[in-house]
């Protein structure tokens, strides 16, 4: 008999892709599975075309509104698997994506296996897979959670085994990084990660994220996870120094997306000097504050160095010119997709 793999499919307001990420699942290559829907409230048709899929596999729980942390621990509670991988409601995967993780996770005896995945625009599809097979214990697991710009902060594109996470909880208190938070609270249980260099989910891209559309309390929930995230390396990692300095570049990091999508976003309704007094009073919070001090410059792109640099050396007015910068080039971005969906 194969052992049962429980996928976890938290869905809210997305009728647009959800038949097509539900297909992907129940076409799997892979037979023996337990398909989780949790509707959280969907306002639009999401509710009906979940249950209009006639496949003994799902199991369909409906719920109030309670965001995607909640639903993923729904989810998790409910899991009978002995293996779980997690699918966004607006992603699908590979036909092979299960029997192929499963396949690794098994021949590598490892606790979780990471694939590649393809970033989907809504013009084009972008590749994302590290360079070769890499095998990896706890400590280097967490590293590469840290620094953000790897991609493997999600807890999709991953097979895990269920003993791994079943007793780790997504905190529905946080709304920035929770799954980045999910990921490191794993590694206290982990001993082999194996990333495989094949790109087999599928991640729409969403122009209207978190960490891309103005919310005038992003600044307040990054501090918030910032906050539960440092608890918890102080808890396990607080004599380990390289971890520690990779927490503080992580902070950093998010700092950067709060200057670009918070202190300088137009629609702030700042002028330029109220935007600039918002970013020093940001950066002048312990947590904050202390990040950007300990901070380095490592495994950032060129334009976030150069940002990070301007807010140490508290060169705000620079700063400011930069956000508005990248602002301009995600509206064009914006208006040339648009465009092109028009045509």
């Amino acid at each position: 008999m194969e052992e049962l793999v429980s996928i976890i499919v938290p869905v809210y307001n997305s009728e647009k892709y959800l038949k097509k990420c539900i297909e992907s699942i129940i076409n799997q290559t892979y037979k023996n599975l337990e398909i989780l829907l949790i509707n959280d409230g969907s306002k639009d048709k999401s509710k009906e075309i979940c249950i209009e899929f006639n496949d003994s596999r799902i199991k369909f729980i409906d719920k109030e509104n309670e965001g995607v942390s909640t639903s993923r621990n729904v989810g998790l509670e409910s899991a009978k698997g002995k293996y779980i991988a997690f699918v966004d409601s607006d992603d699908y995967i590979e036909k092979n994506y299960i029997e192929k993780l499963l396949k690794v996770l098994k021949a590598q005896n490892a606790d979780c296996v990471i694939c590649g995945y393809n970033r989907i625009y809504e013009n084009k599809t972008e590749k994302i897979t590290k360079e070769k097979e890499l095998i990896l214990n706890k400590e280097e697991f967490l590293k590469t959670i840290l620094n953000v710009q790897n991609g493997t902060g999600f807890c999709w594109g991953k097979l895990w085994k269920a003993e791994i996470i079943k007793n780790i909880q997504f905190n529905p208190k946080v709304f920035i990084g929770e799954d980045a938070l999910f990921c490191m609270m794993s590694c206290k249980n982990i001993n082999k990660i194996y990333i495989l260099n094949e790109a087999l989910y599928n991640y729409r891209f969403n122009e209207n994220s978190a960490v891309r559309k103005y919310d005038k309390y992003f600044a307040d929930k990054v501090l918030d996870s910032m906050k539960i995230a440092k608890k918890y390396i102080e808890k396990e990692y607080s004599t380990n120094e390289e971890i520690v300095n990779k927490f503080n570049n992580y902070v950093a990091y998010h700092i950067l997306l709060i200057a670009v999508n918070f202190c300088f976003n137009k629609e702030n309704g700042l002028t330029n000097l109220q935007q600039i007094k918002n970013l020093k009073k940001i950066c002048n919070i312990d947590e904050f504050n202390l990040a950007i001090k300990k901070s380095t410059y490592e495994e950032l792109s060129i334009t976030r160095k150069i940002t990070l640099f301007t807010i140490k050396h508290k060169l705000y007015f620079i700063t400011m010119v930069i956000a508005k910068v990248r602002q301009t080039q995600f509206k064009k971005e914006q208006t040339k997709k648009q465009k092109e969906k028009e045509c």
